[in-house]
């Protein structure tokens, strides 16, 4: 099986890292969809347009907080082409929030029904209570850290740190096609979790489910949001479908997208901390406050985070109602806030003792690998260049930066499935999505390494309801919990296969091995692997699995920490900051595939960087309305703000895979703030770091103030 010429195996793109070379299971091997994504021909649920289709849309408010006073349904239903028009509720408290639906026969019916309902409503005169409502708010500091500041020698640091509102901005919106043909149906959905959409759709599309399968072969981007079931849009759908019995079609455009699948809440975080000259990190008061929408909870800021040894910590945390769009799961939740203000603290903490970040850091990171790792990347980014801070007097002023990350395991239940064919061929199979971090080319790669065959040899099916269950792509949990289930289904397989050669060769199985495709005894060449299958009566098949209890019992895998550098320039005169590398430390444990890891990181890292530069939900203070539902004016970071970016795969201390995909994004916004920091010597202590912040942090501090 010669891999000549084979589009699944280009080691070109990764050869500028020679440092990860050796780390995988695979270095070499491109993803198995990608000719499918950059030819057009991977579908996904928001191309799916079954014929006779009905299309559906809410019926949105307008404004932050606002009673729907008049529509005319008549009137929308009199639109040629509309089907039914449903207002169930009268109040809107945020934009965005669905107070019905319009359904029509074809898109240009739907807008007219839109139109023709007329809603008309009354702006409340509260509109939006939001998170700044605390910027006055002095909290009390507890009874132990009162006293600890009275201890002599205490020095103390207090700060405000706050971040913004980050909304999700998925490329394919939310949403589901499903094609109901009367007596069963398949939904087409745009999620991060097959079975959960499945669950929760029983009721709503009133078939058996055994009737109804749900379909997601590619997903446009999640990062948490598209996690829990079906969803309104989903569960929507699906009613509609049942009662009329044809095919429904329901995806938010791109304003609903920004206002109504959920964000990463904003953040305010009231820090009072005492530490001695020496650098040593005493602790105190931690106050943080979540701006959730109309949500009673979801608006955490892990800080402190546990990565490092702060001292005697008190936390208190207070959510805050706003009338506004709600948090939802956000790549690593509530950890990017922490992190800004934790990093920016221990460089602001570093820099009134007269010592340097790294070192105070080095003395309070509590575990030894995440050490080492932030040691490597000082020496990757050159770190014994980096200038004191605010020593620079010119225009143009560089800076560095740091910031760690961590992460747990968290258990799954995968089942697994490889068939080995009479021709030869051999699928794996598993229900899960992917939602773009390549859990196809994964599941390819540990079969085709756990039966001894190529690549090549191997075809995934993934992402149907009718496959095996496997875990939503949430909290990291996929790879880790997916990879040790078809490491066992391929030796299932296997062992199957070599059972039965050693049976006709007259050998113990023990003695047989599969290497490159080929059948061996010894060094001796038995059978090609297209002969051997063709030994087989039928196909036969591995299976695997991976529960709570194989989890707790596996020794092989642990936490994902990791380390961030950054070094950027800050213009003083325009507040314009550009960042020029970035080098990202990342435990991987037992890397599958070079490529997808590093490309993990590397897109961990730009979220990060659009997070802490760009992004940010503005609210009009008069209506409530986000004004910025757009990618015009909701800048996400693009070609030309991108810097190298170097992965790096720390592979010490773990035989199996670890969880990758929240963690490279922790400590972004937080690195790039210390080394802002760094430049200019003064912090900017809220996000995102706009230019304009930038220059008051610069005003401030010639005025004498600081940040």
């Amino acid at each position: 099986m010669s891999t000549l010429n084979d589009p699944r195996y280009v080691a070109m793109p990764t050869a500028n890292r020679p440092i990860n070379n050796g780390s995988s299971m695979h270095d070499d091997a491109c993803r198995m969809d990608g000719e499918l994504k950059v030819t057009g021909k991977a579908k996904y649920g928001k191309d799916i347009y079954p014929a006779n289709g009905l299309f559906v849309a809410f019926v949105r408010c307008p404004f932050g907080s606002a009673q729907l006073v008049s529509s005319d349904a008549d009137a929308a239903r009199s639109v040629a082409g509309v089907v039914e028009v449903e207002v169930s509720r009268r109040e809107g408290n945020y934009h965005g929030a669905t107070v019905g639906h319009v359904v029509a026969d074809s898109p240009a019916a739907l807008r007219r029904g839109l139109a023709a309902l007329n809603c008309r409503w009354r702006r409340r005169a509260e509109i939006v209570t939001a998170i700044e409502q605390k910027i006055d708010e002095e909290p009390q500091t507890t009874p132990d850290t009162s006293a600890l500041l009275k201890e002599e020698g205490v020095l103390v640091l207090r700060a405000v740190y706050t971040t913004q509102v980050q909304t999700h901005s998925s490329l394919e919106t939310h949403g589901v096609s499903i094609d109901h043909k009367g007596d069963s149906a398949t939904v087409y959905a745009s999620t991060q979790g097959t079975f959960s959409v499945r669950d929760g759709l029983d009721e709503a599309i009133a078939l058996p489910r055994s009737k109804y399968e749900v379909v997601c072969e590619f997903v446009g981007g999640g990062f948490g949001s598209k996690l829990g079931g079906a969803g309104k849009e989903g569960n929507t759908a699906a009613r509609i479908a049942a009662k009329y019995k044809r095919p429904t079609y329901l995806f938010v455009n791109r304003a609903e997208e920004h206002l109504d699948t959920g964000n990463r809440p904003s953040s305010r975080t009231h820090v009072t901390m005492a530490y001695r000259k020496d650098g040593t990190l005493l602790g105190g008061d931690i106050f943080t406050w979540g701006g959730v929408g109309p949500n009673r909870g979801g608006g955490g800021v892990t800080i402190p985070s546990g990565r490092y040894n702060l001292g005697a910590v008190k936390k208190t945390h207070e959510d805050v109602s706003l009338n506004a769009g709600m948090p939802r799961a956000f790549r690593a939740p509530g950890h990017p806030q922490g992190a800004f203000a934790e990093e920016l603290m221990l460089d602001e903490i570093a820099h009134a003792c007269g010592i340097d970040p790294l070192a105070l850091r080095l003395k309070a990171i509590r575990e030894d690998a995440t050490r080492s790792m932030a040691s490597l990347g000082a020496r990757l980014i050159g770190w014994e260049q980096r200038p004191k801070t605010g020593a620079q007097t010119s225009i143009v002023r560089r800076g560095m930066g740091m910031g760690i990350a961590s992460w747990g395991r968290f258990p799954a239940q995968v089942l697994a499935e490889v068939v080995i064919n009479k021709d030869g061929s051999v699928v794996a199979r598993t229900g899960t999505q992917d939602i773009g971090t390549g859990q196809r080319t994964m599941v390819g790669i540990v079969t085709a390494d756990g039966l001894g065959v190529p690549l090549a040899a191997v075809s995934v099916e993934i992402g149907r309801s009718s496959l095996p269950i496997g875990p939503g792509s949430g909290g990291s949990v996929t790879t880790v919990n997916s990879a040790p289930a078809f490491a066992q289904a391929a030796a299932d397989a296997k062992g199957q296969l070599l059972g039965l050669l050693a049976r006709r060769a007259g050998v113990s199985e023990q003695e047989l091995s599969i290497i490159a495709g080929d059948i061996m005894h010894g060094e001796k060449k038995l059978a090609s692997w297209k002969d051997a299958c063709n030994l087989l009566a039928d196909s036969i098949t591995g299976k695997g699995e991976n529960n709570q209890r194989t989890v707790q019992a596996d020794k092989t895998t642990g936490t994902s920490s990791g380390a961030q550098f950054v070094d950027l320039s800050v213009d003083t005169e325009t507040g314009v900051v550009i960042i020029h590398r970035v080098v990202a430390v990342q435990a991987c444990g037992r890397v599958v595939s070079r490529k997808l890891s590093e490309s993990q990181i590397i897109g961990g890292v730009i979220q990060g960087i659009s997070y802490a530069l760009h992004e940010d939900r503005i609210l009009d203070r008069q209506t409530g309305a986000m004004v910025n539902p757009n990618f015009e004016w909701y800048k996400i970071a693009g070609p030309r703000d991108m810097p190298l970016i170097e992965p790096v795969l720390w592979t010490e201390g773990g035989t199996g895979p670890r969880s990758l995909g929240e963690p490279p994004t922790v400590p972004t916004a937080g690195a790039i703030a210390c080394a802002i920091f760094n430049a200019i010597g003064t912090p900017v202590r809220g996000l995102p770091l706009t230019p304009d912040r930038v220059l008051a942090a610069l005003e401030a501090s010639a005025n004498g103030g600081r940040g």
